[in-house]
Parts: C-alpha cells; structure tokens; sequence
C-alpha cells in the first residue's frame, strides 16, 4: 500500500491510499460524511476486491488539505475528476466508483460526467435529492449557524456551518442519473434499517438508471454497524458476477450485448409503476416482450405529466380490478383521449360485506402463509377479468405494434400481482423471478404512518398489522404458484381450465409476449438475473 497525494484544481492536497493489486484496473473508494479514507469498512473492502483501489480523504476531511463544506457536492466531484485524471495518466483506467452516502452524491456525478463511461458504480446508502430546499432543516439551529462533525486528522472536529449551506445541499438534484450511460453497472446496496436515508432513496436509484441492480439488506443500518462483512461479500459477488457472466465477456471481445431498458418509470401521481417485461425465460429461450404491460397502483391521481408519459408509452387500455366500494372511496382516473378504462372488478357489493372482509383481511394478517388464502379467492372470482386482458392482447396487439397496455388495483399488488404471476408463468420464467418480481412492490407502493394508523384504528388492528398487509411477501407468491400448480398442473393449466383460453388462444399469448433469442446468442444476449 501506498500513500498517494494528488493535487486538485484548488491547488489542495488530497491524500489516499493506493492498494495495488496485479491489475490496471482501478476502483476509487469515496467515503461519506464524517468518514474519511480508513472509516468503516474501507480498509477491508479494499483488501477483498481483486482490482487495485485508490480510498482518499476529500477535501477538508481526513487528512487532505482544503475546508469542509456541508454543500460541497459538486467540489467533491471536481476532486473525483482530479484523481481519476491522475491515475489515467499514469496508465490505470479507472474501472468503478464506490461511494458512501453523501459521498456517493458525487461519485454519482463523476458517473454521469465523466468522459469515458465507468464499467461500473457501486452506490451505498446515498439519498436521492430532489432538487426542492427542505421545509424544515432536521439539524438543530443557533441563531446564524449550526455545528456540524467532519472527520479531520484523527478526530471528529466541530465546524460552524451556515443555512444556506444547507438550502444549497438540498438544491442538489439526483436526476442526472437518469443519463447513467447504460454500459456503466450500476448496483445500489441500502439497509432495511437506515433512519439516516430510508429505503425509499434507493427505490429512486432503481427507477431513474437503466443498467441497475439493488440489493437490501435487511439487518443494516446507514453504516452497516455489524454487516460490514455481508456488505463486502455483496459487492464482490457482484464484481465477480459480472467478470464470469458471458455477456460481460462478450463486451470484453467487442461484441454487442443488449441493454435492459428502465423497467421502474416515473408516473407522477401513480404508486408502483413498472414494466413486466424483459424478465428472461427459464430455459434462455427468450425474454418477456418490454413495453408492453404495465402494472401499478390506481390512476386517480394521475398527473398531466403522468399522462403525457402514458401517451408516450402508447397506452391504450387500462384494466381497473377494484371494485365500485373502493371507486366510490378513490374515485376514477381522468378521462384520456386514445386510452380506455376497463371495469375489471373481481368482487361484488356483497364481498364487502363485514363477514366477507373479516375473512379476507384475516388472511393478510396471517402473513406469508396467509396471503395465499386470500389469493385462492381472486383467482377463483378473477379468472373473467384475466381471462378479458389476455384476448384484449390476442385481439389488440402484435409484435410489430407499440401499443401497451395497464393492469392496475388499489396498490398494485394482490390482483395485479397475480396477473402478472399468470403472464410471466405461462410463458415460461422462472418461479423464482416471478415471487421477486412481485415483491418489488414493497418498493414500488408505501402508505404514510398516519395512514396506516387510521386503518389500524378502523380494523382495530396494530400499525405492524397494518404493514404486513400492504406488504407483498416473497414466500407468499411462492406458496400460491406452488399451490396453483398443485391444483391445476401447472399456470398454463388454470388460465386454460379458469380462464377458459384455447390452446390456439394460449399460443397467441406467447407468440405476442415472448422475445426469442437464438441459439447461438443466448449466452451473449442478456446477463443473468
């Protein structure tokens, strides 16, 4: 190991550690606030990767020169751009960034910025601003300033900082990740524990870089306090993923490798809205058809840039599964010239009545072994519904054709969830992908605490009751398509027996939705999810 000291545009000394290993192949490692080059998990994570890494101390902390700024975003991504372009120039190329919380805003920037796109980013903890000064600072305030830590020369030191410093730090807007070159691989690890950044910041991530992977860890905080270990193990897995991956030997050969398209999109006014396609099939033989469905939560409050990005996307049909006790509790979505609404209710006025919800609900509250019960119900009441989207796209739809369309509910979760069960298990993905796909709504769709706490109140139930049944857990999709197999023979067995599709009607389905892939290509074509 090797100290390093490099100079930025200021004329300031920024000082690291070069860990060489026998590769050309450099990794800069940016800490977060209050940290510095040896914090945390740094010096071990620098030890495990098998590519060289460079850990510093940007300006005015740790050991390198400079003065610390509480708003310094763009500064730290001048220092960034000072390293890279020192290490370039004695011949490294500088492979991937890791950055840490507000640390990670800049690399996050040099990612975006820089000229020759990185192979890839690793983004750990980092929030997602949006631009919009904060109504009220978290930070305690004197009458001109607020005392904030910064890590400098072995210790915490106290520095006075003013408030607009902070109205600039939260003027940082993180959309400019939305131009992530889509060869950069990009993987976002956050704690399930974070109260510094909630896990919704990562959603964020997720929604606005095409080329994403992300990875929650359920027991870890901001610092990853006792999951140093998995949090290492999760990024060198994904480097080692990517280097053995044919797909990323492909690219080292030249060859082209397509690219997955963003499969979360930002419908402003609508909860948990993504694509179900480009999942691959189990046997490699192709993937799902992307922009084509959608699903989400309701569209009543849509906004007029939601629709123009609904009308972009082509949508010209959207199936509403809630019943009218929820239409008349939410209401409809606005009317939208080119795109029908089609009345999908699985239940009737009766299945509102106080019996038939205490049955329902009391499956939920059961957790991962009680939802199924309740999704034994809306695929026995549902198969009409399903059965009308599914000759809605044999009849309206094509593979030359740009049309999609939306399968939606409340939440986007329980009725829209098993639809998408359905389609993705009748043409052939993997059990696996298809229980992971559906708990991606435990990203895509959150009630505020007072909410939950009103329904607690009416179903006099906890808060904690009240999470489990807005959640959409893994191991209940699991247990339902286990249980739909057991019962029908397989998923193409019930949307043939409840949904009534001839085997004609059932090829169609396919034909439309799948992607094949040739032979030859399979291994080049898609990395693997």
């Amino acid at each position: 190991m090797t100290v390093t000291n490099i100079r930025n545009d200021k004329g300031e000394n920024l000082v690291g550690i070069l860990n060489k290993k026998d590769t050309n192949q450099l990794i800069l490692i940016v800490h977060g606030e209050q940290g510095h080059k040896d914090c945390l998990y740094q010096v071990a994570l620098a030890e495990k990767l098998p590519f060289s890494t460079f850990r510093f101390d940007l300006h005015g902390n740790g050991d390198s020169e400079g003065k610390p700024g509480y708003s310094h975003i763009a500064q730290d991504t001048e220092d960034i751009h000072a390293i890279a372009q020192h290490f370039e120039s004695l011949g490294y190329e500088i492979y991937a960034i890791i950055g840490h919380g507000r640390g990670s805003l800049s690399g996050l920037k040099y990612a975006t910025s820089c000229d020759k796109p990185l192979s890839h980013y690793v983004n750990i903890a980092a929030p997602y601003l949006d631009g919009k000064p904060a109504k009220k600072s978290e930070i305690a305030f004197k009458p001109d300033f607020f005392d904030w830590k910064v890590y400098q020369k072995g210790k915490l030191v106290t520095v006075k900082m003013r408030q607009e410093e902070v109205d600039v730090y939260n003027s940082w807007d993180s959309s400019h990740v939305i131009r992530m070159p889509k060869t950069t691989c990009v993987l976002t690890v956050h704690g399930l524990n974070d109260e510094t950044v909630p896990t919704y910041h990562a959603a964020s991530y997720a929604n606005a870089i095409s080329n994403h992977t992300l990875k929650l860890l359920p027991e870890a905080d901001h610092t990853f306090t006792n999951q140093h270990e998995q949090l290492i193990d999760t990024i060198v897995s994904h480097f080692e993923q990517h280097t053995n991956d044919a797909y990323q030997k492909a690219l080292n050969m030249g060859q082209h490798v397509s690219v997955t398209i963003p499969r979360w999109i930002d419908i402003p006014g609508v909860k948990n809205f993504r694509d179900i396609g480009g999942w691959p099939l189990k046997d490699g033989s192709g993937y799902i058809r992307e922009r084509t469905v959608f699903r989400c939560g309701h569209l009543v409050d849509i906004t007029e840039q939601g629709i123009q990005t609904l009308r972009r996307l082509n949508v010209i049909a959207a199936f509403d599964f809630r019943s009218d006790p929820e239409i008349e509790r939410q209401g409809v979505m606005p009317d939208i010239t080119g795109l029908t609404r089609y009345p999908s209710a699985m239940f009737t006025q009766a299945d509102y009545s106080p019996a038939a919800l205490a049955t329902r609900w009391k499956g939920y509250f059961e957790g991962a072994t009680g939802f199924p019960k309740v999704y034994a119900v809306i695929l026995e009441k549902g198969a009409p519904q399903y059965r009308k989207i599914f000759i809605h796209l044999i009849e309206n739809h094509s593979i030359s054709s740009t049309k999609s369309i939306i399968v939606h509910c409340t939440a986007g979760k329980d009725r829209t969830g098993l639809f998408g069960m359905l389609l993705l298990g009748l043409c052939g993905v993997d059990d696996e992908i298809i229980a992971n796909e559906y708990a991606l709504s435990n990203l895509g769709y959150w009630e505020p605490n007072h909410e939950l706490e009103k329904k607690a109140e009416m179903l006099n139930v906890t808060v904690d009751d009240m999470r489990m049944v807005m959640s959409a857990p893994y191991l209940a999709m699991k247990e339902t398509i286990r249980q739909v197999k057991e019962k029908y023979g397989s998923i193409e067995g019930y949307v043939r027996d409840e949904c009534k599709l001839t085997q004609e009607q059932v090829k169609k389905v396919k034909e439309l939705m799948i992607v094949p892939i040739r032979f030859e290509e399979r291994q080049l074509f898609r990395p693997k999810i």
